[in-house]
């Protein structure tokens, strides 16, 4: 398996974790484009093999869209349901409060990372330091919140859907809301459901791998068409049972859907990568994900 790969990274799991398991399944350099804590869910964008180098593109420039659930009248010291609570205050303030304030979190503003992060200071993640009881300040940084919508509001718990742009740390809003608010607040849980045009229904999970009926789409660049590279793959994909399609683009590459075995889909991208005597192959961008609408036949389109 290579290639970048949508994941949905369940609770309780770490990211660390994730990177593992593709590590051990590839033997292969394996990354990921951003880190989901271990109480949160979602989309986990992993990089295997060469397209590690092209997860900075996610780490740096990406816009993502998460789902939180706050508790109000508590302060923790994670800023999470998983940190030791410092402070309770009961007085929680009413829905048109709660908008208002909401509305100064829009746009460009500043944020300061929680100190139980993986930021790194000198080397070591500030998450180990913070739990040695040593003072830590973290540099304030510029982050922006492109979108905020109330979802929910019950009791002390409000649900925001909040669209934002790289380095957001919703743990620190979480805080941040509940100082402006004046009562505190910490995360009580969050899923992350988008990183760009990618969204959580097309991640891949462990189930996927049990199961072992995966999908990818790739991306062939290079002397592809008029070669006989679309035939080439429909061959390659009867004989290990692949299904999908190969469909030339008008960029002049070829486009290529594959489901089946991940065994049977790693053996397809090899032969891709050489593809009929004519083609000359320069690049090839694959993308692994769940497979949703299941092919029947591989087809040139």
């Amino acid at each position: 398996m290579e290639g970048i790969v949508l994941f949905n990274k369940p609770a309780g799991v770490t990211s660390y974790q994730i990177v593992e398991f593709f590590k051990k399944r590839t033997n292969k350099k394996v990354g990921h484009g951003g880190t989901l804590d271990p109480m949160a869910e979602g989309l986990l964008i992993i990089g295997i093999g060469d397209h590690t180098k092209k997860l900075s593109n996610f780490l740096n420039k990406s816009i993502k869209v998460y789902i939180a659930t706050i508790k109000l009248g508590y302060v923790s010291n994670t800023y999470d349901k998983e940190g030791e609570i410092v402070k309770t205050n009961k007085n929680i303030p009413e829905l048109d409060e709660v908008k208002k304030i909401l509305e100064e979190f829009r746009g460009r503003i500043k944020q300061t990372p929680p100190i139980f992060s993986a930021i790194k200071i000198k080397g070591i993640p500030a998450y180990e330091i913070a739990r040695k009881g040593k003072t830590i300040k973290l540099k304030e940084r510029e982050v922006y919140v492109y979108e905020i919508e109330l979802l929910k509001f019950e009791n002390d718990e409000i649900i925001l859907k909040l669209k934002v742009g790289s380095g957001f740390y919703v743990r620190s809003f979480a805080n941040d809301l509940g100082e402006k608010l004046g009562c505190g607040a910490y995360l009580e849980n969050l899923i992350r459901t988008e990183i760009n045009n990618f969204k959580l229904e097309e991640a891949l999970s462990f189930q996927d791998f049990e199961k072992d009926f995966l999908e990818f789409k790739a991306k062939i660049y290079g002397r592809v068409q008029g070669v006989g590279y679309r035939y080439f793959a429909k061959k390659i994909a009867k004989n290990l049972n692949i299904f999908g399609y190969a469909k030339n683009l008008e960029d002049g590459t070829v486009e290529i859907l594959a489901q089946g075995r991940e065994e049977s889909l790693q053996e397809f991208i090899e032969y891709l990568k050489k593809g009929p005597f004519l083609a000359k192959v320069e690049q090839i961008d694959i993308l692994f994900k769940k497979p949703i609408d299941i092919q029947i036949n591989f087809d040139i389109k």
